[in-house]
C-alpha cells in the first residue's frame, strides 16, 4: 500500500511539473500605450530634438532624453482613471512643453492561478495642450498586449524639418 501511495504522489508531482511547463503565461506582460509621432497631415515622422516624458504629480521619468522619436511606448497606471503625461521637447535654443491626458477604464485580466493577474485598459478619451502638439487622435481604444498604435500625436510644423 505504501508503494502505491508513493507512486500516486510521484505521478501527481510529474503532472504538476509538466502542466507548469505547458502553461505559457502569454498575458504575463505589461500593456503599453503606443503613440505614433506624425506631422499635421498624419504622416509618421521623427522628432528632430530631445523628448522627455514624466507623469504629473510624481517624479517618475518615463522617457528620458529620447531622440529621433517616431514611436513612444508608455505604461498606464493601474489605479487612476486619468493618466497625465508631461512631454517636454527641447533643442539647442528652445524648450516647449505639452500635457497629454488619457482618460481610461482599467480592467484586470486573470488567465490562470499559475499566471499573475495583469491590467488591460480601455481608452475613453484623450486631450492635449497645444504648444508643440497640434492634435492627438485616438486610433485604438483597447490597450492590451498587441502591437497596435493607440494614439497619433500630430506635431506642429515648426518642429519637423522639411526632409521628414
Amino acid at each position: 500500500m505504501r508503494k502505491f501511495g508513493l507512486g500516486c504522489w510521484l505521478m501527481g508531482v510529474m503532472l504538476a511539473v509538466s502542466s507548469c511547463d505547458l502553461l505559457d503565461c502569454t498575458q504575463a506582460e505589461v500593456s503599453l500605450l503606443r503613440i505614433e509621432v506624425c506631422n499635421v497631415n498624419g504622416k509618421k515622422v521623427a522628432l528632430p530634438d530631445t523628448l522627455t516624458i514624466t507623469t504629473c504629480g510624481t517624479d517618475s521619468v518615463l522617457l528620458n532624453r529620447g531622440t529621433n522619436m517616431r514611436e513612444i511606448l508608455l505604461p498606464l497606471s493601474y489605479h487612476y482613471d486619468v493618466d497625465t503625461f508631461v512631454m517636454r521637447c527641447y533643442g539647442k535654443d528652445y524648450s516647449v512643453e505639452d500635457t497629454l491626458f488619457v482618460e481610461k477604464t482599467n480592467n484586470i485580466y486573470f488567465e490562470s492561478p499559475d499566471c499573475p493577474t495583469v491590467m488591460m485598459h480601455k481608452i475613453n478619451g484623450v486631450r492635449c495642450t497645444d504648444n508643440f502638439v497640434s492634435a492627438v487622435e485616438l486610433l485604438e481604444q483597447k490597450v492590451d498586449f498587441t502591437e497596435v498604435t493607440h494614439l497619433q500625436l500630430m506635431v506642429k510644423p515648426y518642429l519637423i524639418p522639411a526632409t521628414n
